[in-house]
């Protein structure tokens, strides 16, 4: 069987909330659902059985992740995937945690040889 949006999207969302370290219960909580409805958004999603407040569901889901759903031609989601990548490693870098050593020193050779 083909994937289709649905699976996608179930299998992006469900990554998303773990990602955050988030539980179907605490998702449900915030969104003042029961985890019941939750799990089965995300299970018919991959499994391709929706009903009629699936997307409204979808939304709240999203709203409560922070996320905002995107559409992309099917042709150029690899690209976009890797751009996503490249910005969440780039931001990874950025806030390491500086070393002992470079929080009690500071580098004076460049200074000492101007005052020169």
């Amino acid at each position: 069987m083909p994937e289709t949006i649905f699976n996608i999207l179930g299998t992006q969302l469900r990554a998303a909330r773990m990602r955050r370290g988030l539980s179907q219960p605490e998702i449900a909580a915030r969104l003042g659902r029961n985890r019941a409805r939750i799990s089965e958004l995300e299970r018919d999603l991959a499994s391709n059985r929706w009903g009629r407040d699936r997307l409204t569901l979808f939304a709240e889901i999203c709203d409560a992740l922070d996320l905002i759903p995107v559409l992309v031609p099917r042709s150029r989601i690899a690209e976009v995937r890797r751009l996503i990548e490249e910005t969440s490693s780039e931001k990874r870098q950025s806030k390491q945690t500086p070393s002992a050593f470079d929080e009690l020193f500071i580098d004076l050779g460049e200074e000492d040889e101007e005052d020169n």
